[in-house]
């Protein structure tokens, strides 16, 4: 499965961890981005 996210193994679970978590920032942050521009625009009526 560690081969799917890079060519290396992971040293602990941690790492493992840490790493998988920084992916999921990187791949979440335009979306929050994106959500907090569009809490800040008027709604229509």
């Amino acid at each position: 499965m560690d081969k799917c996210y890079r060519a290396q193994p992971f040293a602990s679970e941690r790492a493992r961890v840490e790493y998988l978590f920084d992916l999921y920032q990187q791949l979440t942050a335009p979306l929050a981005a994106e959500a907090e521009r569009g809490a800040k625009k008027p709604r229509r009526k």
